[in-house]
């Protein structure tokens, strides 16, 4: 059995998360590059271990984790009036989906409802709050194989959006995986709307597990120094 090269600790300035997409595979180019990985191996984090596979500029991790999904007790009704959109824009009822973190997903009925998604602060801190006591929403739309998801959360009291979610994405699939929607290879765009395009994949096997990847280029690097008392 292969064992973890090294073990990830992941932090915000708030609170630690026990898994994250950005985190694992940018830690990846970095200690493939230092240690001189093979291009598949294991990385340990809070959540379990995490396979990583490396093709020319391209990371994907892998994750077998069981997918748990709980009812938020959210309606249509609810969900319109946190994104500032009309009842008829949301598909389903939203989800709790943990393939590593847990987040709250929620279906839309177009691409174009996810691109008009304005939050409204207060009902959003009120009741898209995760076990960590943060709110996130992550909003999709998935047509042919193609889909447009936004990804909001909290800090600080005040609702940003992240322009790449890798563990969201990886929520996606074990949400798939439970409605039966496998196997599948989706293309997720996301990030437009604030100026930070990103590009991911989405695959889930028939052995049931999930595949993230996309591109990592390195833009800038440093030293920390770490003094011994």
């Amino acid at each position: 059995r292969q064992s973890a090269v090294r073990k990830l600790k992941i932090f915000t300035p708030e609170y630690e998360m026990p898994f994250a997409g950005h985190p694992t595979v940018g830690a990846a180019f970095v200690l493939h590059r230092q240690l001189g990985l093979s291009d598949n191996y294991q990385l340990q984090t809070e959540a379990g271990l995490v396979s990583l596979h490396h093709q020319t500029d391209t990371i994907t991790f892998a994750l077998n984790n069981a997918a748990r999904l709980r009812n938020s007790g959210l309606s249509k009704v609810d969900s319109a009036q946190i994104l500032g959109l009309q009842q008829h824009d949301i598909a389903a009822e939203p989800v709790w989906v943990n393939t590593g973190t847990e987040q709250l997903l929620l279906q839309l009925t177009s691409a174009q409802a996810v691109a008009n998604c304005r939050i409204n602060t207060a009902p959003f801190l009120q009741k898209a709050v995760a076990a960590n006591g943060e709110a996130q929403l992550y909003v999709w739309f998935e047509q042919h194989n193609q889909v447009k998801v936004r990804l909001f959360f909290s800090a600080n009291g005040e609702v940003r959006e992240d322009p790449g979610t890798g563990s969201a994405a990886a929520n996606l699939g074990g949400w798939a995986l439970h409605s039966q929607r496998t196997p599948l290879n989706w293309q997720i765009t996301q990030g437009d709307e604030i100026g930070r395009p990103n590009r991911l994949s989405l695959t889930v096997d028939e052995q049931q597990t999930i595949y993230v990847g996309g591109k990592v280029i390195k833009v800038g690097q440093g030293e920390f120094w770490i003094p011994e008392d």
